[in-house]
């Protein structure tokens, strides 16, 4: 028995062992490459937790029963022997201990660098200061159409600029409206009364649903036009996507009255941006075709007339962006949207340039934003999976696809994800202050 039964062990140690090996260097590929080609974001984009925990567990394992090997031999022979070196001298070339010690080092580094984990323990805070102006905006990608209810966790959120995209439905807009009729909670130098009701501008611009209090005096919206992929969906019982997805892009200036750049006589400009979600398409190219897009952008903005309508409303008026003399979009403070790129991609930079990422700033911990709910229940995904519902919590998000960047001369004071119930994806909530 104990011919087949040691051996076997020994087989499995060495098979453990090898699968962290793999495990830990496809997590070291990603981090060199990150998504520089088209068959290294493929690599990148295998979250971080899953490659280390996998790795860990089964270094755990291999170390182990290697132990239990050891010990059993030496009851065998009698026990250990009387004078025998230390224990790091008699492991120290144990290619075992050794993956082990290697582990730890990754971990430690993905825990410090990735998740932000020195801030989630109290060490770093985000310089947030009392009493200076902030401004607080969440975006949703609802994910399509979802039934109805999924306003009401809105309600539970304030927020000076609301945002909700791929909900296509325009009879929600009135509804959307209604955000606006319970009292702000927020307290500013220039807000005396923090309970007292804010105006709002509610309106639907392409694919992206809008509610602010902030003063709006401007908007455009645009489709990028990036060049399609082969159009693969793990979601769809097909495999491929149903409608062509080219990327959206829309920018918001408001007043600096009210926002972080009071004092400064400049806007506050956000972008808000829906790239494809295609993985067949390069990550490098996406990020370049969007942003010759943007530069390019010559199309008609929404602009506030100075005189209200006859009704004493808000007048709004297109007119041409060279009229505006508009060369492309204005540059954004703000940019916060649905990237379909993971966080720490080198892609990013090309669109973003020198802003910084809202959670490297002031998120800590695991922080992802897509699937909101794994299996895709909302989705008629492949066996697959179902599947992954046997070693994954469902409502787990693996990606965290849905980002902010800030620009220089701002910085988050907090970010999260939130799960409101509904839809494909997590909001993410963020607080912006001047540095």
């Amino acid at each position: 028995m104990l011919r087949f039964v040691l051996p076997t062990c020994r087989a499995i140690s060495a098979a453990l062992w090898a699968l962290a090996v793999i495990l830990l260097i496809t997590w070291l590929v990603g981090r060199i490459f990150n998504d520089s080609f088209r068959w290294s974001q493929f690599i990148f984009w295998i979250p971080s937790i899953f490659t280390i925990f996998m790795a860990g567990i089964a270094c755990a394992l291999a170390l182990s029963i290697q132990f239990f090997l050891k010990g059993f031999e030496q009851l065998r022979s009698g026990g250990p022997p009387e004078n025998r070196p230390p224990f790091l001298k008699r492991h120290a070339t144990n290619p075992y201990l050794l993956l082990c010690l290697a582990w730890f080092f990754i971990a430690a580094f993905s825990a410090v660098f990735e998740h932000n984990m020195l801030r989630a323990w109290g060490f770093s805070d985000t310089n947030r200061q009392r009493g200076k102006i902030a401004n607080t905006i969440l975006f949703w990608n609802i994910g399509g159409r979802v039934r109805d209810g999924w306003m009401d966790q809105l309600r539970l959120i304030d927020a000076d600029l609301v945002v909700v995209s791929n909900q296509p439905n325009w009879s929600v807009v009135n509804e959307f409206k209604t955000l606006g009729n319970q009292p702000s909670n927020r307290a500013s130098p220039t807000s005396p009364d923090a309970a007292s009701k804010d105006k709002y501008t509610t309106f639907l611009a392409g694919i992206f649903l809008i509610h602010t209090r902030l003063k709006l005096r401007e908007w455009g919206f645009t489709t990028l036009n990036i060049k399609p992929g082969v159009g693969f969906d793990l979601r769809k019982q097909s495999g491929r996507y149903d409608n062509p997805d080219p990327g959206y892009s829309l920018y918001l200036i408001f007043d600096p009255e009210g926002t972080v750049k009071e004092g400064t006589g400049q806007p506050f400009v956000v972008w808000l941006m829906d790239l494809p979600s295609d993985p067949s398409i390069s990550r490098q190219n996406i990020t370049s075709e969007a942003i010759e897009a943007l530069d390019a952008w010559r199309g008609t903005a929404t602009v506030l007339a100075a005189e209200p309508d006859a009704k004493g409303e808000p007048q709004w008026i297109n007119v041409p962006a060279e009229q505006l003399g508009r060369k492309g979009f204005p540059l954004p403070d703000v940019m916060i949207g649905d990237f379909n790129i993971p966080r720490g991609s080198r892609s990013l930079a090309k669109l973003t340039g020198t802003m910084e990422n809202a959670y490297d700033q002031a998120g800590a911990g695991y922080t992802a934003s897509y699937p909101r709910k794994v299996p895709f229940t909302q989705l008629d995904g492949p066996g697959l999976f179902s599947a992954v519902r046997f070693f994954i919590p469902s409502d787990v998000p693996f990606f965290h696809i849905d980002q902010a960047f800030i620009a220089p001369s701002l910085h988050a004071t907090r970010y999260r994800v939130m799960n409101l119930g509904a839809g494909t994806h997590w909001a993410q909530f963020v607080e912006i202050q001047a540095r």
